[in-house]
């Protein structure tokens, strides 16, 4: 078999009889630059690939909240504003780099959820960008558990490797409706989320240790400490009053 190296030593004698004069380094140089440029490009577009796959598996009731982007926001007052402008921040704050929580907080239909899985595709809309994102039910989730916990099923259990799997591994993770799978009470009634619950939310939130997490909640900051372990709420919760959003709009799902 005729080397790649003699082939084109056979190239450049050929060319030099015709008067034309090749630099061999330069062919293997150039041939390497090619093989390198390719690999990166190849490289690029496997982990694009792997960004949309993780995306996909994002539990949520209905794919299509998952299209929402910040154009979809209706920003008719000063309130909107603000919420969409700190929201737009902290999108660019995460792909510069931080590894930190934020927190969405305000009554049912406030935009909160909105707001987060715009944040989620205005990452994955910028090319250069490589942070992988997941959008998760809370609620969802721990259905999923407690279906494997009560039934023992092998399509479920393989279905929630999975999913822990990419809660544990993507860059970005939603978790929404933090505290709704708990109790719906609010203020003085609040409950302290059950054992099992606080037990695989803690597994969550030992996987999340130093990445970022944005949580959308019906509750405040203080009844999330009446119905979890101190240990799960400094975790996932951010003590950065700039990683706060207030959501005290009208009920847009009303409007």
């Amino acid at each position: 078999m005729v080397s790649m190296g003699f082939a084109i030593d056979q190239m450049v004698k050929k060319l030099a009889k015709k008067g034309i004069k090749i630099d061999p380094d330069n062919v293997d140089d150039n041939r390497e630059k090619r093989q390198e440029q390719e690999s990166i490009r190849f490289t690029k577009q496997l982990h694009q690939n792997e960004r949309k796959r993780m995306f996909k598996s994002s539990l949520v009731s209905d794919p299509d909240d998952l299209k929402t982007t910040f154009n979809d926001f209706n920003a008719d007052s000063t309130q909107l504003q603000q919420e969409l402008s700190r929201a737009k921040w902290i999108g660019a704050n995460i792909r510069d780099g931080s590894k930190d929580n934020y927190l969405f907080s305000g009554k049912p239909g406030r935009g909160k959820t909105m707001l987060a899985v715009s944040i989620l595709n205005a990452l994955n809309s910028i090319p250069s960008c490589e942070l992988s994102c997941l959008f998760v039910s809370v609620e969802m989730f721990m259905n999923l558990e407690w279906t494997v916990y009560k039934n023992n099923n092998s399509w479920d259990k393989d279905e929630l490797y999975k999913a822990e799997q990419c809660i544990r591994n993507c860059d970005v993770l939603v978790l929404d409706d933090l505290g709704s799978e708990a109790t719906f009470k609010s203020g003085k009634d609040v409950e302290q989320a059950t054992k099992h619950k606080q037990e695989v939310l803690f597994r969550i939130a030992d996987y999340r240790k130093s990445k970022t997490n944005i949580i959308t909640t019906n509750n405040t900051g203080k009844e999330l400490q009446t119905m979890y372990h101190p240990k799960i709420v400094s975790r996932l919760l951010t003590k950065d009053a700039s990683h706060y959003i207030e959501f005290v709009g009208e009920d847009k799902r009303r409007s």
